[in-house]
C-alpha cells in the first residue's frame, strides 16, 4: 500500500500540463526555501491535477456519453472555476479556490518532504533510485511528448511525482517504524489489526455448465460454446453439500482447509479454487454480495449465498475466520507496513501538510499569476481541441 498525495495522483492521471510564454519577470520557479527551489513545472503539475479533480467533481451530476472506445464526455459544459468542491478540510470552495489551495499545499509539502528526508539523515537506496527512475520514465513514456511540447521538463515531472512520492513514503516509514519519532508499538498495531481487518475465505461453484455445440450445416464446421443453467435437482445436490460444509464449520467439526480438501475431492479438482484474504472489508475489491455476507458473520462462522441467476448463477461457501489467530502475519515486513499505512496514513498526511505550512518559503507571485487556474483551463481546452481535430 503506497501513500500518495491526492494532487500527485490526480496530476498523473490527468496526463497533461501546460505552460505559457514567459514575461519579463523570472517565472522559472514557484516556491523555494533555504535549500530547494522548485521549478515552475512542479506547480503546474499540481495545479493541473487539481483541475482534473475539480472537473470530475463538477461533471459528477452531469449526464455523460460514452464513445466506441469507452471514453466518456459530458453532454453539457461545466463551469469548473465556479463549481462547488469539498476540499480536504471538508469545506466547500470553488473549483478555482480548490486548484490554488491544492497546488500551493502540494508544493509546500514537497519542499517539507525534501527537507525532512535530509533532516532524518536518509539517503536514497539503490532500490529507491531505481523506483524513482522507473516511475518517472513510465509516466514520461506515456505523455512525455506533450510535456516537452508544453515546456515542462522531464526533471520537473520527475521531482513533482516520482521523487516526491518515494521520499514521502520513506519519511513515513522512518517516523512510524520502530525507533521513529512516531513509533507505533506492536501492541497498538496488533489492536488495530484485529479490530479492523477480517480474515476470510470462500469457495465458489458455478450453477451452470458449458455446452459445446457444432454447426454441422456450415461448410467448415464452427465450434462454439454456450452456458446452460444446471437442473433444479443438480442445484439442490450442490446446496445440500455446501450446507453440510457450512454446518461442519459452524460447529467447529472441520477447519476451512479440511473443507477445501473435501470440496476438491467432491469436484475431482487438482488445484484448490478457494480464495482467502485478510483485509479491511470496506476497502475490499471482493464482490459486494460476499462482503455483505461477511459483515453479517461472526468469527469462525460460515454461510452459503448464491449470486446471479440462471446461466450466470454462482454459489459461494463464505467463511469468516478468527483474525486473532492471524497476528503472526504482522511479522512479515510488507504486511506490517501495509497495516501501518492503513492505520496512520491520514494522520501522516495531515502532519506533513501542517508542518509544510510552517515552512519559511518564498513565493514567486509573478510565476503563479502567469500560470493561473484560468490559463490552465484555457490551455488544456486548446490541447483537447487540437487532439480531437487531429484524430478526426
Amino acid at each position: 500500500m503506497k501513500i500518495v498525495k491526492k494532487a500527485v495522483a490526480a496530476a498523473l492521471a490527468a496526463g497533461m500540463i501546460m505552460t505559457a510564454a514567459a514575461g519579463c519577470a523570472d517565472t522559472s520557479w514557484s516556491y523555494k526555501d533555504d535549500k530547494t527551489t522548485l521549478p515552475i513545472g512542479t506547480y503546474i503539475y499540481y495545479l493541473t491535477g487539481a483541475y482534473s479533480y475539480a472537473q470530475q467533481t463538477a461533471q459528477a451530476d452531469v449526464e455523460v456519453t460514452t464513445d466506441a472506445e469507452g471514453a466518456t464526455e459530458a453532454t453539457e459544459a461545466v463551469d469548473v472555476m465556479n463549481a462547488k468542491i469539498k476540499d480536504e478540510d471538508d469545506k466547500e470552495v470553488t473549483g478555482k479556490e480548490y486548484m490554488l489551495k491544492t497546488a500551493e499545499q502540494s508544493s509546500k509539502t514537497l519542499l517539507y518532504t525534501l527537507k525532512k528526508f535530509d533532516e532524518l539523515g536518509l539517503t536514497l537506496t539503490d532500490a529507491q533510485k531505481t523506483q524513482i527512475d522507473s516511475l518517472a520514465s513510465q509516466g514520461w513514456s506515456y505523455s512525455g511528448k506533450s510535456y516537452e511540447k508544453l515546456g515542462v521538463s522531464q526533471n520537473s515531472y520527475k521531482l513533482a511525482y516520482a521523487e516526491f512520492s518515494t521520499k514521502y513514503e520513506a519519511v513515513f516509514k522512518t517516523l512510524y517504524s520502530k525507533g521513529g519519532e512516531k513509533e507505533v508499538s506492536d501492541a497498538d498495531l496488533e489492536k488495530y489489526y484485529t479490530s479492523n481487518y477480517v480474515d476470510y475465505s470462500y469457495i465458489p461453484i458455478n450453477l451452470y455448465k458449458t455446452v459445446e455445440s457444432t454447426d454441422k450445416a456450415a461448410e467448415d464446421a464452427d465450434s462454439s460454446s454456450t452456458t446452460e443453467a444446471l437442473s433444479d435437482e443438480e442445484i439442490k445436490k450442490i446446496q445440500s453439500t455446501f450446507d453440510s460444509y457450512k454446518d461442519q464449520l459452524n460447529k467447529g467439526e472441520k477447519t476451512f482447509d479440511e473443507i477445501d480438501k473435501a470440496f476438491m475431492e467432491y469436484q475431482s479438482l487438482d488445484k484448490s479454487t478457494a480464495v482467502s484474504e485478510t483485509e479491511i472489508l470496506d476497502n475490499s475489491s471482493t464482490a459486494a454480495d460476499i462482503v455483505d455476507a461477511l459483515k453479517e458473520l461472526k468469527d469462525k462462522q460460515a454461510t452459503v449465498i448464491t449470486v446471479g441467476e440462471g446461466n450466470t448463477a454462482v454459489m459461494y461457501l463464505v467463511y469468516r475466520g478468527d483474525i486473532a489467530t492471524k497476528t503472526s502475519k504482522l511479522d512479515d515486513e510488507n504486511t506490517r507496513y501495509s497495516v501501518l499505512t492503513s492505520m496512520k496514513k491520514d494522520e501522516y498526511n495531515d502532519y506533513m501538510d501542517e508542518q509544510a505550512q510552517k515552512l519559511d518559503v518564498q513565493t514567486n507571485e509573478s510565476a503563479l499569476n502567469q500560470y493561473s487556474p484560468e490559463e490552465v483551463e484555457k490551455k488544456l481546452n486548446e490541447l483537447k481541441a487540437n487532439s480531437s481535430s487531429s484524430n478526426s
